[in-house]
């Protein structure tokens, strides 16, 4: 595991950021108090903001003083058209009931390409296997996924 120097924060991980019932909780606390202890920029991308809004006030998330918030801009619609192009062709991908957050995820990556984020935090296995991957393979996209249903010590690969 290389230095993590920056990583855009998924809406699964200010959501259950915010929620103290959510069984993952626990998990995005540890994961967020690491990312402070380290140094690690925490980008909160306006897309994901949006996502938020539909279900509480995005001020609670400013209020923490903890997110740099990233626009998306031109070059990021630029690569996202081309994520999108690359992977409409996929019948699993075009026959989805997300398909609105699936091209909310496209736009994410895309941010994360341009802007040459180091990692992206989420609890959607699905976008590895359907999206990252081939991106990976076909359009030069990379970066650290963090499944944030993991527990930190298994992402810092300690036992207890």
């Amino acid at each position: 595991m290389s230095k993590m120097k920056s990583v855009l924060v998924d809406n699964s991980f200010v959501t259950r950021l915010l929620k103290s019932d959510d069984e993952y909780h626990g998990n995005v606390v540890e994961y967020f108090q690491y990312f402070l202890d380290q140094g690690i920029d925490m980008m909160l991308s306006t897309i994901v903001v949006s996502e938020y809004a539909a279900a509480d006030d995005p001020d609670n998330l400013l209020a923490l003083k903890a997110f740099q918030l990233l626009e998306f801009d031109y070059l990021d619609a630029k690569i996202a058209g081309d994520f999108f192009a690359f992977l409409k062709n996929d019948p699993e991908l075009r026959q989805s009931e997300e398909r609105k957050v699936i091209i909310n995820d496209l736009k994410l990556f895309a941010q994360i390409k341009n802007r040459d984020i180091d990692a992206f935090i989420s609890k959607d296995r699905r976008a590895l296997t359907r999206m990252i991957e081939p991106l990976r393979l076909h359009r030069g996209l990379s970066f650290e996924f963090t499944d944030l249903s993991d527990p930190l010590s298994a992402y810092l690969g300690k036992l207890f």
